[in-house]
């Protein structure tokens, strides 16, 4: 209903719907599956998980063939493959269409305490940041989150949380597969024993 009015009231012409919640959002997609103003961007866990749908070929239909973007992912991916997603499939994708508005469904269950996957609330954070990067550069900032909930309430507090200081102006945090400084630094103690 947003996006709708957002084009009807507002006079956004090209709306990015981003939905980061551990369910692939299949009424959004229903909804602009043949609609050409609005591109649809979905990270969530692949089915069998519920509701088994947003498998990548599901792409829409006449005009909006290509708006449907769905990037199912297997169970426990988190931080780093979440922001790979972002910057390697969305920001091309959003480059291309060239939005007036950017709408996030956040939803908080993809945290590493809901089970579902391992996202943490550094990797909130990223998103954040490149999504806010997104609206800055294509949309003159116009971005609207939408709380989706989670279910394990601390994360979602956290989350939230994380969510709004990057949008009010926190640096986001640099996300890194885990370990890796860890072993630069090991590597680093331990280089001089073998010269």
């Amino acid at each position: 209903m947003t996006a709708a009015h957002a084009q009807a009231e507002l006079g956004c012409e090209r709306v990015l719907i981003i939905d980061w919640d551990v369910h692939h959002g299949n009424g959004t997609q229903d909804i602009f599956w043949a609609s050409p103003n609005v591109l649809f961007f979905d990270t969530h866990r692949a089915a069998p998980f519920y509701p088994g749908t947003g498998n990548k070929e599901e792409v829409g239909v006449g005009l909006d063939e290509g708006l449907t973007v769905n990037v199912p992912l297997p169970a426990g991916c988190g931080d780093p493959s979440l922001v790979k997603a972002y910057r390697e499939i969305l920001v091309p994708a959003v480059e291309w269409f060239k939005p007036d508005l950017i709408l996030v469904s956040a939803g908080f269950d993809m945290h590493r305490l809901d089970l579902c996957m391992n996202l943490s609330y550094s990797g909130f954070g990223a998103l954040s940041g490149i999504v806010q990067e997104l609206a800055d550069n294509h949309c003159g900032g116009r971005l609207a989150m939408v709380l989706e909930g989670g279910y394990h309430l601390e994360s979602l507090a956290r989350g939230v949380r994380t969510v709004l200081e990057v949008l009010a102006g926190g640096d986001p945090p640099e996300i890194e597969e885990p370990g890796i400084s860890e072993v630069a630094g090991l590597a680093d103690f331990h280089r001089d024993a073998f010269r």
